[in-house]
């Protein structure tokens, strides 16, 4: 019988950290600072301080403070943004708690810009929301990783985690391969922590690195999805360059110059919706297209994209550097010329369905979740995408939130473990993880893209019906059945042959419970059931392992004792 240091490579770790993102990160120094004798690990598939999305994104960040009204924040949200699917706790939490995660951030290297009087400098996306963002440069996350090395986090990069080993029930580790030499690697650990971002499909190109392993690896050991319908989160491009067009959403016009965005949106909203996105799919089946954005009227564009590149805001080198690299660029080799720039939506996903309490642990013993890969799972968001779960800035927002109230309860965890990794379990996954290199077969990216058009059309992933939703989860299925006979040549394209598993799961548990919810609430809508159910759908919906087959449950919104209600 096989032993553990028989497998590969071993370590050994009190918590161990999957993700070296600013969610990873965060947990890491805050384990960190709550005991600096504890061994914290952290695992990255790519290089820690450089993976993740935070450092790809615009580096805003939500918070709030007392005067902008806790009650009044979640009351806004929950009747403008959630549907009244928030875990209300939880979000009032987020708020009062977002201000002191800001000092947190400052604390571990990230700069955050203040005025004359120490206050954090911030816009507002609209008035008449009641919350703040502030930006950060595009190095955030290297100054934490700095950080984190100084407190004595260790890291190991370059190793892809597939699979968690048990004790039992229990979570103590995790099992996986390098990447650049397709060795096994074990970790032992007392407690585990998932980091490593959502399910975005690799469509669009500054959140492919969201490829939902760790989902997978959740899902494998046995913990509870929920609100995974509502992973389909788009952002418009322009038509040629396929480059982010924010707030494309406000200023929508169709080719008989008739404005479509008013008719779904009559004020400006805190971020994108999917309504928009139907009106676009309409106006293009009529035959009214190109839809283009009028760049002149464009709010985002005009208005609010300037206050967060002025210096009298802020002043960042490189998120200017980096911006000029990519919409710069882009927007630069545009075959379009004039205010009027065809638009179209870019499918992103941000599906992040492992569900977790408010310590960020997931229903299997020792094993906790946080950022990206339970935002969604979390219900702090409600019936939208999460992130950016229609408020702008709550990535960052919840990424800290999560890795800062995780860490204790973790620690407590890990240290009340005992156990010891199964080798038998951990020789069947090494066998199982490493097979598609032992044989001829499918290479990865050709079911890549067949997941990827069953998701991306408007049809399936944002005005759902019976029929399509059927059809969508039928060519799921027929996909899964190839995974067995997925082949690799190198680490490299084995790690994408389970990052196909990953998407072909996390694909099959959108269309099931997307078919299972027959209503229309915030961002999931129906064609075929077009009013929100409050007297059946205030509920949320769960995924269970039975068997190897995925089983749907209803839990119902404790309401009751929320202060906000339908």
């Amino acid at each position: 019988m096989a032993t553990l240091g028989s497998l590969g490579t071993v370590h050994t770790t009190d918590l161990l950290i999957v993700g070296g993102g600013i969610a990873g990160l965060a947990t890491a120094i805050v384990a960190k600072e709550t005991d600096p004798e504890v061994d914290v690990l952290v695992l990255d598939k790519v290089v820690s301080g450089w993976g993740g999305k935070a450092n790809k994104g615009g580096g805003n960040y939500a918070y709030m403070v007392e005067e902008d009204g806790f009650d009044r924040f979640l009351d806004f949200h929950v009747h403008n943004v959630g549907d009244f699917l928030e875990d209300q706790e939880l979000l009032l939490a987020y708020g009062k708690e977002s201000r002191p995660n800001l000092e947190r951030l400052e604390s571990w290297g990230v700069h955050i810009y203040r005025d004359d009087a120490g206050e954090p400098k911030f816009i507002r996306w609209m008035p008449q929301h009641p919350w703040r963002m502030c930006v950060m440069d595009q190095d955030m996350t290297l100054n934490m990783h700095r950080h984190a090395i100084k407190l004595g986090v260790r890291f190991a990069d370059r190793v892809e985690v597939i699979d968690l080993l048990k004790d039992g029930e229990r979570v103590c580790g995790a099992i996986g391969f390098g990447m650049l030499d397709g060795e096994c690697v074990v970790v032992k650990a007392g407690a585990v922590v998932l980091a490593g971002g959502n399910q975005c499909y690799k469509l669009m190109r500054r959140w492919s690195s969201a490829r939902g392993e760790g989902i997978a690896a959740a899902w494998r050991a046995g913990a509870a999805m929920r609100n995974a319908e509502f992973g389909s989160f788009i952002n418009w491009v322009f038509s040629d360059t396929k480059e982010v067009c924010q707030g494309a959403e406000d200023c929508l016009y169709n080719a008989k110059g008739e404005q479509i965005s008013r008719a779904v949106r009559p004020a400006i909203e805190s971020d994108v919706h999917s309504k928009e996105v139907v009106a676009w799919w309409r106006e293009m089946k009529a035959g009214n297209g190109p839809v283009c954005a009028n760049m002149a009227e464009n709010y985002v564009n005009n208005v609010v994209a300037p206050a967060f590149h002025d210096d009298k805001l802020a002043f960042r080198p490189v998120s200017m550097k980096f911006w000029g690299l990519t919409i710069g660029r882009a927007m630069a080799a545009s075959t379009v010329q004039g205010p009027m720039q065809p638009v179209l939506p870019g499918f992103i996903g941000e599906q992040s369905p492992v569900m977790v309490d408010h310590d960020m642990a997931t229903t299997v013993p020792g094993l906790f979740a946080v950022g990206d890969t339970s935002a969604g799972g979390s219900s702090l968001a409600g019936a939208v995408p999460a992130p950016p779960g229609r408020m702008r800035g709550s990535g960052l927002g919840f990424a800290t939130f999560s890795g800062a109230r995780c860490a204790p309860a973790a620690l407590a965890a890990a240290k009340a473990a005992a156990g010891e990794p199964d080798a038998a379990l951990a020789e069947e996954l090494k066998a199982r993880i490493l097979a598609p290199l032992g044989r001829s077969g499918t290479a990865a990216p050709e079911l890549v893209r067949r997941i990827q058009d069953v998701m991306s059309p408007v049809g399936n992933s944002i005005l759902k019906n019976d029929e399509r939703l059927n059809a969508a989860l039928d060519e799921v299925l027929a996909i899964k059945e190839q995974l067995p006979h997925l082949a690799a040549v190198d680490p490299h394209y084995l790690a994408a042959c389970h990052e196909v598993e990953a998407m072909a799961l996390c694909a099959e548990m959108f269309f099931r419970t997307s078919l299972a919810r027959k209503e229309s609430r915030g961002w999931h809508l129906r064609e075929d059931y077009p009013e929100r159910n409050d007297a059946e759908f205030v509920k949320w919906i769960e995924v269970h392992d039975a068997g190897g087959e995925m089983a749907l449950s209803t839990t119902p919104v404790p309401i009751e004792r929320y202060p906000f209600r339908p």
